[in-house]
């Protein structure tokens, strides 16, 4: 089922259990995948980051936060290893694309060539294999068990309200501070309430669809930019402090740097945009679009 809500839900708090156990239960069955199944593990993890954004979007109202975003941010964590070893080729292929200025073909092989044999020296037994997705499927159960007793202490609209404006707030510090400072962590924290927003705007998309998506649309985009960036700089300190060869890691230097000025720019220009508006007016304009649309 979609990650939103339905008018059929009874109330924030009923949508709130039942977009829960549907991404459990899909998660579990993801990772539960027979084979090596990368697909099935990103899936697991991404629905687990899901979770913490649907429970974050009522936070204010939910005394059980801490304990269940511990639980998802822990389940995620018990796949980390069976997703090791491919981060880096990837980031290195997403180079690849952005094709910089000086980016030697010949050094993005060898250090391509390099991360696959790195992920080829990787442990792989099926026993550690089975004990992490048990893990995972523990954390998850248990999780599950508890949902049916989820309750929120405020009615209506008003959780979510408080829960959207605190989002904002936060992206708004961050964008304030990647700006200020250029920093690497700077970036990387706020990355992560755009992409709670990006959540919010996917679970309360049917109460205005027209107005959201674009929206929507944008923390995905920004979201993923930083995403990149953050990935960039974890591999550039990877290739700085891994097995690789100093000529092809030296020549990736300047194309690297330039690709991170490139994303750093387009993030703040997107950042500009989702964060125009005061947060407490966003969300209470769509606490006026929630009431329109339960009322038609």
């Amino acid at each position: 089922m979609p990650y939103r809500l339905r008018k059929s839900d009874k109330s924030l708090a009923g949508a709130l259990r039942r977009i829960a156990c549907e991404q459990i239960d899909r998660a579990r069955a993801a990772a539960a995948r027979p084979g090596d199944n990368p697909e099935g593990i990103h899936e697991a993890r991404a629905r687990c980051k899901k979770l913490r954004g649907l429970i974050r979007l009522v936070r204010p109202a939910f005394d059980g936060f801490d304990t269940e975003n511990a639980a998802f941010r822990d389940a995620a964590r018990a796949l980390e290893r069976l997703r090791a070893g491919g981060a880096g080729r990837e980031t290195l292929d997403r180079l690849a694309l952005a094709r910089p200025e000086g980016l030697d073909p010949e050094a993005l092989a060898a250090i391509r060539a390099d991360f696959a044999a790195e992920a080829a020296a990787l442990p792989h037994l099926a026993t550690d294999r089975a004990a992490d997705i048990a893990t995972f499927d523990a954390i998850l159960g248990a999780a599950r068990a508890r949902v049916a007793g989820w309750r929120l202490s405020a009615r209506g609209f008003a959780p979510a309200r408080k829960g959207v404006q605190k989002t904002c707030a936060q992206g708004r510090r961050g964008l304030e501070r990647a700006r200020a400072t250029h920093a690497p962590e700077a970036f990387h924290d706020w990355r992560k309430p755009v992409k709670y927003h990006w959540y919010h705007a996917q679970l309360l998309r049917p109460i205005k669809p027209a107005r959201i998506d674009p929206r929507r649309a944008l923390a995905q985009r920004l979201g993923e930019i930083l995403g990149h960036h953050h990935d960039l700089h974890d591999m550039r300190a990877h290739l700085a402090q891994g097995a690789f060869a100093p000529g092809a890691v030296a020549a990736m230097q300047a194309p690297i740097a330039a690709e991170l000025a490139r994303l750093e720019a387009e993030a703040l220009r997107l950042g500009e945009r989702l964060h125009a508006e005061e947060p407490d007016a966003l969300a209470r304009r769509w606490e006026r679009w929630w009431r329109d649309w339960r009322d038609r």
